[in-house]
């Protein structure tokens, strides 16, 4: 008979099992403390973090002098500089800016911002989607259906930018900025950017444009997610197709045709959001006292308010397949780079 210690141990969770007392009917089961459970877990946020994380400043980096030029053409008109001094298209800009701002590296103002909220904005994400999906789980246990995995993340992405979202108003302003080479420029960081922020309105200022970001999330979030799944199960599924060469890059268009297609329905609410954020910033010549006085104003204007609302677009769709393309890959590498060290440390996002 096995004694008593031994019989309490025979209820906990097994990690391994093996005999003691020379008796292979006796069990003896080893539970790993908590401790080293949580390192471990730990340990596979951390790796899991590095590589989305790495992936996205990557990507991120790769196509950040079409981000400048998309954000410039939204928000220009709001500048003090001349109209004949101000962008006329993606080419326009990418041939002027380093003249005018200072050369290559103005092409990437405010790069550093977006890169800087990567680490936190990955990091909630994982550490918060997965309880999202927790809480819509249906009552009766049955996996996620489309409307629960719409509504987590569309939580989860609500949450975040309610959290990260100074990060992003400075991002927007720091790139914003057209402070000719050789004047100083209003910024040095997003530290002084959130300062002269704060001086200006308080912590109203950090907020700025959250009433069109907010809707904007839960558009983007639905349109994705619903485009990406309906692509995806035109996929074949068999096991020989999924090894094949081109099944990543299939998966990857999916990806891109479900992102163009949700920025196309949230992009006007993303110009009226830049917009805001710029507001009053060093430069501006122009105020809006909200929404609808930004929208009267733009409807007043000789482009016309549907074509100012889009402007951009174009350069935003062209830039979301080399960026998936571009952190997909980034992403693999590093994975292996990592399970090359630790076979059990990161798994492919496709």
């Amino acid at each position: 008979m096995p004694d008593s210690s031994a019989g309490k141990q025979q209820d906990a969770k097994a990690e391994f099992e093996f005999p003691i007392d020379n008796n292979p009917h006796t069990n003896y089961r080893h539970q790993e403390p908590w401790t080293a459970l949580a390192l471990d877990n730990l340990h596979g946020f951390a790796i899991q973090l590095a590589c989305a994380g790495g992936s996205g400043a990557i990507a991120k980096t790769a196509v950040a002098p079409l981000e400048r030029v998309k954000i410039l053409l939204q928000v220009q008109q709001m500048s003090s500089l001349p109209q004949q001094q101000q962008y006329k298209g993606l080419w326009d800009a990418l041939r002027r800016i380093p003249s005018r701002e200072g050369g290559i590296a103005a092409l990437y103002r405010g790069n550093g911002a977006n890169v800087a909220r990567l680490l936190p904005d990955v990091g909630f994400k994982f550490a918060v989607h997965d309880q999202f999906k927790l809480m819509f789980t249906p009552p009766d246990g049955s996996p996620l259906g489309v409307q629960e995995k719409m509504a987590a993340g569309a939580a989860t992405g609500i949450l975040r930018t309610l959290m990260f979202y100074p990060l992003d108003f400075s991002r927007t302003r720091l790139t914003a900025d057209t402070t000719p080479a050789g004047q100083q420029r209003p910024f040095a960081g997003v530290a002084s950017c959130l300062r002269h922020a704060w001086h200006q309105r308080g912590l109203r200022a950090w907020y700025q444009g959250m009433g069109m970001s907010l809707p904007g999330v839960v558009v983007y979030t639905s349109i994705s997610f619903t485009a990406y799944d309906s692509l995806k199960q035109q996929l074949p599924a068999d096991k020989a197709s999924k090894e094949q060469w081109w099944y990543p890059f299939a998966k990857i268009g999916c990806g891109a045709a479900a992102g163009i297609a949700a920025q196309t329905a949230s992009y006007p609410l993303d110009t009226l959001r830049r917009r805001l954020q710029v507001n009053g910033a060093p430069g501006t010549s122009l105020q809006y006292k909200g929404y609808l006085h930004c929208l009267r104003h733009m409807a007043q204007h000789k482009e016309g308010l549907l074509r100012q609302l889009f402007r951009g677009w174009g350069i935003n769709c062209l830039k979301t397949a080399p960026g998936a393309a571009v952190q997909f890959v980034a992403y693999d590498l590093l994975r292996l780079a990592v399970t090359s060290i630790d076979p059990a440390g990161a798994v492919s996002p496709l």
